[in-house]
């Protein structure tokens, strides 16, 4: 973190390279009007003072913003801490995931990666995870459920989930039935034994994850996980790296996997009976099986 960062590097932490491509831009357009009026379209009389006229105005523009730029490096000059952050790997902050992922899942068309506890959040956005399913994106679910200890030591044994995970699985298996693609090989969903460290999504090249504080919801006073900032990671930083090792770590020593074909028939039961929480547990569970009873199924891409 302490290296010695050129020019060109510290236009990028501080948010002033797309400034400079600008700069550039209209350089080159001053250029080309230099060329017409110099052309043989001087002989109309139009034609050379309008490229006079627009390169005399972009040079103006480009003088504003070349001061521009001076002046906010020089004031940001030796700012370590934004140097350091675009260094190990944080592209920018941001204040709403969900409005984030929407956004990214938008275009997304080669993977997606998941992880949680609750999938509150992921529930909201099943519409979009649907959406990349069809445009041909691969899903990795990791989640830490109820009937496991992971689960029980952050959240206890009283939270409501099941209908989150029925929601994004029955999304997810819904979209692979109208995109005609078998939901066994675009998705995989592991349970994991171990508690997760932070609420990751990974969609195409972009890490978006953040820290979360564990703390008492003001209205009923259980433990939630709340978000207080959300990253999007630069690909291929440090951070970047880290992040994604945690996961395909988490992901690799994940205990048991859900059988879709299973699911159906259990996802059915919760949907046509008045089931109490526990009850829903138990069929979620009975969906799964344990890893090594089955060959995973490659997902990237």
């Amino acid at each position: 973190m302490n290296s010695r960062r050129s020019i060109w590097q510290k236009l990028q932490a501080y948010k002033l390279h797309n400034n400079v491509y600008v700069v550039i831009m209209l350089a080159v357009s001053v250029a080309g009007s230099i060329l017409i009026y110099v052309s043989p379209l001087r002989e109309s009389r139009f034609v050379p003072e309008l490229a006079l006229a627009c390169a005399t105005s972009l040079l103006a523009s480009i003088f504003q913003l070349v001061s521009d730029i001076y002046v906010k490096y020089k004031n940001l000059e030796n700012d370590k801490l934004l140097e350091g952050i675009h260094e190990f790997g944080i592209n920018d902050l941001h204040f709403n995931k969900q409005q984030l992922l929407e956004h990214l899942l938008k275009s997304c068309d080669r993977e997606v990666w998941v992880s949680g506890y609750r999938l509150i959040l992921t529930s909201k956005i099943a519409p979009s995870l649907s959406q990349a399913i069809k445009q041909g994106a691969n899903l990795k679910l990791l989640i830490s459920p109820p009937w496991m200890d992971g689960f029980k030591l952050v959240y206890g044994e009283s939270d409501r989930v099941i209908d989150n995970y029925c929601k994004v699985f029955s999304a997810i298996a819904k979209a692979c039935r109208e995109a005609g693609r078998p939901v066994e090989e675009v998705c995989e969903v592991r349970f994991a034994q171990k508690p997760l460290f932070s609420d990751t999504y990974k969609v195409d090249l972009h890490i978006v994850t953040g820290p979360y504080m564990h703390n008492r919801d003001e209205d009923d006073h259980r433990i939630t996980a709340n978000d207080f900032f959300t990253y999007n990671l630069i690909k291929k930083s440090r951070l970047y790296n880290l992040v994604e090792n945690e996961y395909m770590t988490l992901w690799e020593e994940a205990d048991s996997v859900l059988v879709w074909e299973a699911y159906a028939k259990a996802s059915e039961q919760i949907r046509i009976q008045d089931l109490r929480e526990k009850e829903k547990i138990e069929l979620m569970q009975e969906a799964s099986q344990p890893l090594n009873h089955i060959v995973p199924i490659p997902l990237s891409v």
